[in-house]
């Protein structure tokens, strides 16, 4: 078996009268991290963690070799057999005594130590976009894991390299591999957009990221992150750099792995077939706006007719026989709909909390 990334996360803070509800696991998309889903972790009243996938925010690439849909999976097991929250073993304030210290004022650089394996509780699981592609993938290996499963904005069909906006085909494959997210020290902001550009990324993408804090700004002497004040740019004074929480090697090996191939068809497929072994959670799926969304409206009816039905339109019920897949559609929304519709977002993810602590 492959060696597993230790996974870098951030989770957020419950109390007790929490502890009847799963807890929920959230995985992002490409040139994304944990950060995405910051203000959803704050608002939630039950416990989550948003993962770092490998290579991305925090945590290590690993061998690009190992790099497949089975090692990322593998990656979040291991990390669930750790982590508290997902053992029913967390202290009633939500702090966990296996991770957290105390005079973190960030849990993104938080890794998991080394632990016994206990039983993992199962969860909730909500992957963004091509998180989604893994959230299925985990879903098909360890269903009995999952209370429900929530595909934000993504479809199941193949897209060609052609499809990867940001990178060019005849680009050097073994650089973007080799990126490295200390940005080789890099310490004012048109260096650092000449770096992306040339990975083949817009300049506004950069200035998006240096505002919303995908790429932040650490200090060179204890390396670690200083600030993600808005605006903020490092100054000699300070001897700082920026770092990226962004990499494109991330996004080529997605690609490579899992959207040239039919993995997506494939995995929705044997989703499906689970009910046949008394596997019953629900799916849901969460689709942006028309003009706005990712999703492929033909993808999105292969994936109804490959579930063989539907619940209601982001409703659910416990009264159902076999799979089913409940859609829900945000008007207005962006590809990211958990902080372009939080609201709707939030109320639609409370209650499928809800009914998966109830069975349903």
């Amino acid at each position: 078996m492959m060696k597993p990334v230790e996974l870098t996360y951030r989770k957020n803070t419950v109390g007790p009268t929490s502890s009847h509800l799963p807890p929920t696991l959230f995985i992002h998309g490409l040139d994304s991290s944990s950060h995405t889903w910051r203000n959803t972790l704050d608002e939630l009243e039950s416990r989550a963690v948003a993962l770092d996938m490998r290579g991305c925010g925090r945590s290590p690439l690993g061998d690009a070799k190992d790099f497949c849909p089975d090692a990322i999976v593998n990656d979040i097991y291991t990390f669930l057999s750790k982590h508290p929250y997902f053992q029913g073993t967390s202290n009633g304030d939500g702090s966990t005594d296996a991770n957290a210290d105390e005079n973190e004022k960030d849990d993104t650089d938080i890794k998991i130590s080394d632990t016994c394996n206990i039983n993992i509780e199962s969860f909730v699981l909500v992957g963004h976009s091509m998180g989604g592609r893994i959230a299925m993938s985990f879903a098909a290996k360890y269903p009995t894991l999952i209370k429900a499963i929530v595909i934000e904005d993504m479809d199941i069909r193949q897209r060609p390299m052609e499809m990867n906006a940001f990178q060019s085909i005849e680009k050097d494959r073994e650089s973007t591999i080799s990126f490295d997210r200390n940005l080789n020290g890099i310490t004012n902001e048109d260096s650092l957009t000449e770096l992306f550009t040339k990975e083949g990324y817009p300049i506004d993408s950069v200035s998006k990221w240096l505002k919303e804090g995908r790429v932040v700004i650490k200090d060179m002497s204890t390396r670690i992150d200083t600030t993600r004040t808005e605006g903020c740019h490092p100054t000699q004074d300070i001897q700082s750099y920026y770092y990226s929480e962004v990499n494109p090697a991330f996004r080529l090996l997605c690609y490579e792995q899992f959207f040239v191939t039919n993995h997506g068809e494939e995995t929705w497929t044997e989703l499906s077939n689970q009910s046949k072994d008394g596997i019953d959670f629900p799916l849901h799926v969460m689709v942006a706006d028309k003009d706005k969304t990712v999703c492929d409206e033909k993808s999105i009816w292969d994936m109804k007719k490959i579930m063989k039905g539907e619940g209601g339109n982001g409703t659910t019920s416990c009264a159902r026989t076999g799979r089913f897949m409940v859609m829900h559609r945000y008007k207005g929304a962006t590809h990211s709909i958990h902080n372009s519709a939080s609201k709707e977002f939030l109320n639609d993810l409370r209650t499928i909390i809800r009914n998966a602590s109830l069975g349903c």
